[in-house]
């Protein structure tokens, strides 16, 4: 595939040539061409021997039309006095004359719908160290093998030369043979002229050569146009022709080659990228934090900087088979229409269940998330003081999936899942803790000795609303050291409750001795727990004390699981 930048030119340079020479030239209106003045001074006399062709690329030695001369502007030479030597009168009145600037126009009378775009003038654009220069002309040893192709090369600035007024821009790294004089130096990125070969540095190495800079053919045609000579500068700087000039490189040499390429499709791959990274945000980050959104907004902007450039210097530069081929492969339909329906399938079959952690812990809490059918598989993972657990889950669109979390300590929480949502929760306030029955012997009934006499047995009654197995029951026999018992799943330090049951010991009249107020402190310390017992609210719970020679009945007591803590006492009357 052709360099866009050479197919602009190709319709837009044209050979330049009379009975002895030839030269370059570029159109910059529909009927002017600029070339080097040296190239036709030598015909100024006789206008007519000086022709202007285009040649047909697709067949050697024929042109797409010629034109003659019709008028002719010519910048004068440069002319300085000698010195005479003193006392000889040598070299007095002694002209030396230098062709420059060396800027001409030829006026042809056909005009044409192709032509550069000569800029408003810029100091800066041709001194541009790291720019990309193109310099894209005829070359006389081409044209006596009869093959009227232009040539490019590619050059590099590497300084001016300045005598007096004279001031020449110097590029280096490329062969300029004869020919060129006058062929146009195009800086890469704009396709903007930047000054006019003047004359090769070696015909025979790639040292470069002189050019004209686009600020001193600015001041001819400023000059010509004070004396009346033409309006050349008003016109190149008239609204309609800039207005053409824009219209004629948005197509042939658009300032967006991607976009010109690949049209839409360019538009679409940024357009996923966004929808793929917020997805990720949604579900794996915070949009609200806006230090983590702005980095990866960075990053997408330096990612989408780099490839651009990268692939837009691809676009303009086909030696490069690579940037050509990731182009065809990132915005090629294949592989946009797979990128697409991957993205739209996180959407919309992908949802995500957060779990918050709370300062109030110190130290990580399993959590159990549950889904499928009847629940029937399980993911566990750890949640941390501050941090956030995360669960992804596969959702039918516009169909809610059950599912269902349970962290340690905490009841089963239900819910639905839809497609296009994240549901988040905060530990611990968005659960209810386990219900645990905390049943602590009576200390009106201090006789320890003796319990092993008796056995208690425990009945827990199911609520409709509990689907589990109805009922439960178990029995035990107490020891003499316990003074408590912990019924339910959920793990329970005597800590949280030891401030609340001395004072209770201490509010009660009968109790005024320390040592009895601290024996049963340590007793009910000394806790029987029953884990195994799965335990929710509204279940109710009945308590027997049995003696056990006779089977015989001494106490029963009934509960109803209210709240998360049900603290009571059993009174046990052993006293039989």
């Amino acid at each position: 595939m052709a360099d866009p930048l050479i197919s602009l030119l190709q319709a837009r340079i044209v050979l330049i040539r009379t009975n002895k020479s030839i030269g370059t030239g570029a159109l910059i209106t529909p009927n002017m061409v600029l070339t080097c003045a040296h190239v036709i001074r030598h015909a100024a006399d006789d206008i007519t021997s000086i022709e202007v062709l285009l040649p047909d690329l697709t067949e050697p030695g024929h042109f797409l039309w010629t034109e003659t001369a019709q008028e002719l502007y010519m910048s004068k030479k440069y002319e300085e006095s000698v010195e005479p030597e003193n006392g000889t009168g040598q070299n007095e009145g002694v002209v030396l004359t230098t062709e420059y600037p060396d800027v001409a126009v030829i006026e042809i009378s056909q005009s044409k719908d192709a032509f550069l775009d000569f800029p408003q003038e810029d100091t800066e654009a041709a001194t541009n160290v790291n720019a990309q220069f193109l310099a894209f002309g005829f070359q006389k040893k081409e044209r006596e093998l009869q093959r009227n192709v232009p040539q490019a090369v590619s050059l590099n600035y590497s300084g001016e030369q300045v005598d007096g007024i004279i001031r020449k821009l110097i590029f280096s790294n490329g062969l300029i043979r004869p020919g060129m004089s006058g062929a146009p130096l195009l800086d890469r990125d704009s396709g903007s002229i930047v000054g006019i070969v003047h004359k090769t540095l070696n015909p025979n190495d790639d040292l470069g050569a002189y050019v004209i800079p686009v600020q001193t053919i600015w001041d001819v045609f400023e000059k010509w146009e004070n004396e009346g000579v033409n309006n050349l500068y008003s016109t190149l700087q008239s609204s309609e022709h800039r207005r053409q000039i824009k219209k004629q490189y948005r197509e042939a040499y658009p300032s967006f080659p991607l976009l010109n390429r690949y049209g839409i499709r360019l538009l679409i791959m940024p357009a996923l990228i966004f929808l793929l990274f917020w997805w990720i945000l949604f579900h794996f980050g915070s949009i609200g934090d806006s230090g983590i959104t702005s980095l990866i907004l960075v990053v997408i902007s330096i990612f989408g900087t780099l490839l651009g450039s990268w692939l837009g210097e691809g676009v303009r530069n086909e030696s490069d088979a690579l940037r050509a081929k990731v182009g065809r492969f990132l915005f090629g339909n294949a592989f946009l229409i797979s990128f697409a329906a991957a993205i739209l399938f996180l959407w919309a079959f992908v949802s995500s269940v957060w779990i918050h952690g709370n300062v109030s812990f110190d130290e990580e809490i399993p959590i159990v998330f549950e889904k499928g059918p009847e629940l029937s598989e399980s993911q566990e993972k750890k949640l941390g003081p501050i941090g956030v657990t995360r669960f992804l889950n596969f959702t039918i669109p516009f169909v809610g999936d059950s599912v269902a979390l349970t962290p340690q300590g905490m009841t089963q929480k239900k819910f639905v899942v839809n497609s296009f949502s994240k549901e988040e929760f905060y530990y611990p306030k968005s659960f209810e803790r386990e219900p645990v029955l905390i049943l602590r012997f009576d200390p009106k009934y201090p006789m320890r000795k003796q319990m092993d006499k008796y056995r208690i047995e425990v009945a827990v009654e199911r609520t409709k609303s509990n689907k589990k197995e109805t009922p439960y029951e178990f029995s035990f026999i107490p020891e003499q050291t316990v003074g408590t018992m912990f019924i339910g799943k959920r793990a329970l330090s005597t800590k949280e409750r030891e401030a609340e049951w001395e004072e209770e010991l201490r509010s009660d009249q009968r109790i005024t001795n320390t040592v009895i107020i601290k024996r049963f402190m340590d007793a009910w310390k000394n806790v029987k727990r029953f884990p195994e017992v799965d335990l929710e609210r509204n279940d109710r719970i009945s308590v027997k004390v049995i003696k056990i020679s006779n089977d015989s009945v001494f106490n029963k007591q009934s509960y109803s699981i209210k709240g998360d803590q049900f603290d009571r006492l059993l009174e046990i009357r052993i006293n039989q």
